[in-house]
């Protein structure tokens, strides 16, 4: 019984910390990640301002560098104090398909490794996430519409067993407005919508509001720098 419940918090903690982070892997019929992440422009470094929706306090800083073809080279995160909570750097195959994301705690140790599959359209439709001592925590298995963003995302524990699925929606941008989230049963375990407050010269948003079940949680606000 321990070890199921140190499995749940373990899935729990790792979902919570990719919610808000960039999706490298849609659309892959794009050539770099800038374009897989809808942006445009030429962009070196984002940084992120994650905020408490209520009381407007900065929970999280992160921060993104792109190298100069538009693929991502690390992520670092910061809390409220500037203190290093965790790394995450990214690697490429010669096709330049993103294959691996390791994330590293704020001490420097392991904490999960992502591997990443693709389909014959080039679509990263998998990702296998292991934790420090390689043990298969999670499977992400994506379902895509016409146009390469995610669909439906399905997550695997370790047993192979479906225990999260989302459902997106986006807007005529490509920006994403909703995700349901429902467990196992199908039952609807919360909503999340996104609205979309500021966007830079080139249209990419440089301020969201995350609401989850129509009650604002969490804002981030963005800034670019060029390469």
């Amino acid at each position: 019984m321990p070890d199921l419940l140190l499995l749940s918090m373990k899935l729990s903690a790792f979902i919570l910390l990719v919610f808000c982070l960039p999706f490298s892997g849609w659309a892959q019929h794009a050539k770099n990640d800038l374009e897989r992440q809808r942006l445009k422009g030429s962009i070196g470094t984002i940084t992120e301002y994650e905020r408490d929706a209520k009381s407007n306090d900065v929970i999280t800083k992160n921060i993104s560098k792109y190298d100069s073809r538009g693929d991502q080279l690390d992520l670092y995160s910061y809390d409220k104090d500037n203190a290093l909570l965790s790394k995450s750097l990214f690697t490429y195959n010669d096709s330049g398909r993103l294959i691996d994301i390791k994330r590293y705690k704020g001490d420097g140790t392991l904490n999960v490794r992502t591997t990443c599959k693709y389909d014959a359209r080039g679509f990263q439709i998998e990702e296998d996430n292991y934790d420090g001592s390689g043990m298969l925590f999670m499977k992400s298995v994506y379902t895509f519409n016409g146009n390469g963003t995610p669909r439906v995302l399905d997550r695997f524990n370790e047993f192979g067993i479906l225990f999260l699925k989302s459902n997106f929606k986006y807007d005529d941008d490509h920006n994403e407005i909703e995700e349901k989230q429902y467990d196992s049963h199908h039952g609807l375990k919360f909503s999340i919508t996104y609205d979309y407050d500021g966007f830079d010269v080139n249209g990419n948003w440089t301020k969201r509001t995350m609401n989850k079940n129509d009650d604002p949680a969490i804002v981030i606000e963005r800034e670019f720098s060029a390469q």
